[in-house]
């Protein structure tokens, strides 16, 4: 084995094996803790979908309590055949509030009805139209939603963090290469240093 297998502690050649090693100490610690934080990701995200899928029950449990569900007469169409491209038609609609008394007034429902069918309207305490409770359907929706958004705006907070630690971490292990080619650059091109 010749003496330039092992550099001196204090030889440039010396300095990038440290530089080196502790880089790559660094790597290993930033890809164990990257991944930790991944894992804690989707805990967080399987957390914000739960809120919200309890929240929007719980809404839907007041909702349901709140208001009443009523059959409605379809008394006039407010929009064309033509203005359905939403899956929403415009209605004018009559019914019988929770009190007795007749009402009226407009909603927008999906599906097409004509003149005299009958559908299910919602209506609060005073009778006039209210926006159908929330379900457990709508409570999945949301929580798939606000799980996949927090899920995504993690990763990319991860991918952020991770990409310029690396970045940090890859300035030491050029430093290192550095070091190296200037101690093994000059016997190779014959070129000496002052």
């Amino acid at each position: 084995m010749r003496a330039a297998d092992h550099p001196r502690p204090g030889s440039p050649a010396g300095s990038a094996d440290r530089l080196r090693r502790r880089a790559s100490r660094r790597e290993d610690v930033l890809a164990v803790a990257l991944g930790l934080l991944v894992a804690t990701g989707l805990l967080v995200a399987w957390i914000a979908g739960s809120a919200a899928y309890g929240t929007v029950l719980d809404r839907g449990r007041v909702e349901a309590h709140e208001r009443t569900a009523v059959q409605a007469t379809v008394t006039a169409r407010a929009s064309s055949m033509g203005d359905l491209q939403t899956g929403q038609q415009a209605l004018t609609l009559s019914w019988t509030g929770p009190d007795g008394a007749p009402h009226s007034g407009g909603s927008s429902l999906p599906g097409i009805y004509g003149v005299g069918d009958h559908v299910t309207a919602w209506v609060g305490a005073d009778g006039r139209l209210a926006t159908p409770p929330s379900t457990p359907a709508d409570a999945v929706t949301v929580a798939v939603a606000a799980g996949f958004i927090t899920a995504v705006a993690w990763a990319v907070g991860v991918l952020l963090l991770g990409r310029f630690a690396f970045a940090v971490n890859g300035r030491t292990f050029a430093r290192a290469w550095e070091l190296d080619w200037a101690a093994v650059e000059p016997g190779w091109s014959g070129r000496r240093t002052p």
